[in-house]
């Protein structure tokens, strides 16, 4: 029992203070398969980006824009969702989410810790590549009401 109970707080431990790598290979210990993506299956991770926000404009002070077509790996994020709240693209396509809420907004993967893109404050971007098909869904962690997905075709 003792032993149980040592080894369960070590892999508690270990998740919450390990890096990506560690983890991965706590996943192969414990017959995970080491993967940290839902999507693919394949253990590639993926770097995302962090663009520091730029001075406001006097042509982004609305928050009303038009959403970005799908096709362009674009979101726009409001304070009634992200815009389109639906994204499709092809593998490699790198999504650029804009803050264009006047309060601070997150990008955060539902599952796997995939990306995170921390506090954005308003009129910051955040960036990440998507390498692999598969689909992707996200929200903010700041406002859990606003939610997206992205749909990455081969």
């Amino acid at each position: 029992m003792k032993r149980i109970t040592l080894l369960s707080l070590f892999v508690v431990l270990a998740l919450a203070l390990s890096s990506c790598s560690l983890h991965l290979g706590l996943g192969k210990l414990i017959g995970l398969g080491g993967s940290s993506t839902t999507a693919g299956k394949s253990g590639k991770h993926v770097k995302a980006t962090h663009t520091p926000p730029s001075p406001p404009s006097s042509s982004s002070a609305s928050g009303s824009q038009t959403p970005a077509p799908a096709s362009s790996g674009t979101v726009t994020i409001t304070s009634s969702g992200f815009q389109p709240t639906l994204l499709t693209v092809k593998a490699g396509t790198t999504v650029t989410w804009t803050n264009n809420d006047t309060a601070a907004e997150s990008v955060t993967s539902d599952t796997a810790s995939l990306f995170d893109s921390g506090s954005l404050a308003a009129g910051a971007t955040y960036q990440f590549a998507f390498s692999q098909a598969g689909t992707f869904t996200y929200h903010s962690t700041t406002n859990p009401a606003l939610k997206g997905t992205v749909v990455v075709t081969p």
